[in-house]
């Protein structure tokens, strides 16, 4: 019976070691065998959107090098927050990866979502459109300079169209009314291409569209732009001037892109996240990727990984989320969040 007992003991312990073994090695083996399935691409936006087209483009690029379909899946609402907040409830595994746009760099300071990028394992940021000032054909302003003087000329009159609160439009004209000191009338209409229509109708004096959404207008002659929101030149417009060349304190807050992003829930394996970037840098580097931003005037960043992804976006939501909170707009302090002024 003792010699028994003995057995049943050296069993109980090998079976123990076995457990901790297996739980030790099945993230590596789980890592090992990604993907076993389908992975869905969830867009937090609509169908037909800036974001969604640059998801449809990339996705089939994706799922080549990842080697399994990859399926786009739009959640669109509350800025983004729906798609994002379903994104999170799915298991931390790589089979459910984020196309996103900016907005979860303020998702907590607009009260739409707790969630933040960092919840997120960053991959790599993407591309973007750069933002212009643009007036319509018959509008008095040749260039920037005519804008600003008339603006200073003439506070409160000058009258610019933005898509909704919090919207790039809107941060951008905050941007110039607190860091360069003018003062203009602002208004919303509901959605890019309302407020590109105000400027054409002559409802309104200026907009911040992106560049690849108007480039034909522009070419067209239907459009006339006037300065890249930026501090160097444009990238497809080599003749545009930066805004701070009138603007010039606007500087040390620029560059202010808008650029979508990859991202997996966080605590997803290493080896899972390293094997997702494998796949996502092959379809940047892919010949079909380039020649889509080149034809949709995006420029690519995506140089950006990882940490420096989060990096980015923390700067980002220091200038945007100080921004709303001085004109007044946000729902919650970005100091709540320990988000430093820039």
């Amino acid at each position: 019976m003792k010699g028994r007992g003995v057995m049943l003991k050296k069993m109980k312990y090998a079976v123990l070691a076995c457990l901790v073994l297996s739980a030790l090695l099945a993230p590596a083996a789980f890592a090992e065998g990604y993907p076993s399935k389908g992975v869905t691409l969830v867009v937090p936006w609509g169908a037909g959107g800036v974001t969604d087209v640059a998801a449809r483009v990339f996705a089939p690029l994706f799922e080549q090098y990842l080697g399994v379909p990859v399926v786009i899946l739009n959640r669109p609402g509350a800025s983004g927050a729906i798609g994002t907040e379903y994104a999170y409830a799915r298991p931390a595994d790589g089979y459910t990866v984020v196309f996103s746009a900016e907005t979860p760099a303020t998702f907590r300071i607009m009260d739409v979502s707790r969630l933040s990028f960092h919840d997120f394992e960053p991959v790599m940021l993407l591309s973007h459109s750069e933002k212009i000032l643009a007036v319509a054909p018959e509008s008095p302003y040749q260039t920037l300079a005519d804008l600003v003087k008339d603006i200073r000329a003439r506070p409160g009159k000058v009258r610019f169209s933005y898509s909704g609160a919090g919207a790039s439009g809107h941060v951008q004209a905050l941007l110039m009314m607190q860091k360069g000191g003018l003062d203009f009338s602002a208004t919303p209409f509901g959605g890019g291409n309302n407020a590109l229509l105000a400027v054409l109708g002559g409802q309104v004096d200026f907009t911040s569209p992106n560049i690849g959404t108007v480039k034909d207008y522009i070419a067209s002659g239907k459009l006339r732009a006037l300065a890249v929101f930026d501090r160097k030149k444009s990238a497809y417009l080599p003749d545009l001037p930066p805004i701070t060349e009138a603007i010039p304190e606007m500087e040390s807050f620029l560059p202010l892109d808008y650029p979508n992003c990859l991202m997996v829930k966080k605590g997803t394996p290493e080896d899972v996240t390293a094997r997702i970037a494998e796949a996502a840098s092959k379809a940047v580097a892919d010949p079909r990727w380039k020649a889509f931003l080149e034809n949709s005037w995006y420029v690519g960043l995506d140089p950006v990984r990882g940490k420096a992804m989060l990096s980015y976006w923390d700067n980002w939501a220091s200038v945007v989320g100080w921004v709303l909170q001085d004109a007044g707009v946000a729902k919650k302090s970005p100091a709540e969040f320990g988000i430093p002024r820039p």
